[in-house]
């Protein structure tokens, strides 16, 4: 009887292993597929003699539910893409959410701290860099709108480095109500 209860917890551990795997995979073939299509989409764009530099990438991680976070990155064009032509790139962006803050990580190399532009609008947060031959340009969108003052951000060997802090939630005071 022992033997079954421990049995159990481990087909319980083994079978969550191989969602995960199964999850991952699954997940990393739709992608595979995804950047097969773009090279055919380049391939088309070359043709049409469109100039310029292509690029495309992707990142790979875990996000805070346990489940494998594959994103793009490049000035390929896409079908939900928010870049607004081919000569921007859209950088590596890495975005870690805090219950106090969201760190945000950009890779944007080649330029000067003078060259980028951060902008916020309701909740979405917009960086672009417009410099001959580098244009880059990201919007991250946030759980809430953030007023400007409590975004803090720097740029160092190609890395702009933006720390949003929440604001913090006012309680509204509550109202007795009498009971008759």
């Amino acid at each position: 009887m022992v033997d079954r209860k421990i049995r159990r917890r481990d087909d319980d551990f083994w079978d969550d292993i191989q969602e995960f795997i199964q999850n991952s995979d699954r997940e990393y073939r739709k992608f595979i597929e995804r950047w097969f299509d773009t090279f055919d989409e380049i391939e088309n764009i070359k043709e049409q003699d469109q100039p310029g530099t292509y690029v495309y990438g992707f990142t790979y991680r875990l996000g805070q539910d346990g489940k494998p976070e594959f994103k793009e990155f490049g000035n390929i064009p896409r079908e939900y893409s928010e870049l607004p032509s081919m000569e921007y790139r859209e950088p590596i962006t890495d975005v870690q959410k805090r219950e106090e803050e969201t760190d945000i990580t950009i890779e944007i190399p080649g330029v000067d701290k003078s060259d980028i532009t951060i902008e916020t609008s309701d909740n979405v947060l917009l960086v672009k860099v417009d410099k001959e031959g580098r244009k880059y340009y990201k919007e991250v969108e946030l759980d809430d709108e953030i007023p400007p003052e409590n975004i803090k951000a720097s740029y160092s060997n190609g890395v702009l480095d933006i720390i949003v802090k929440k604001p913090p939630t006012k309680k509204k005071a509550g109202k007795r109500i009498p009971v008759d």
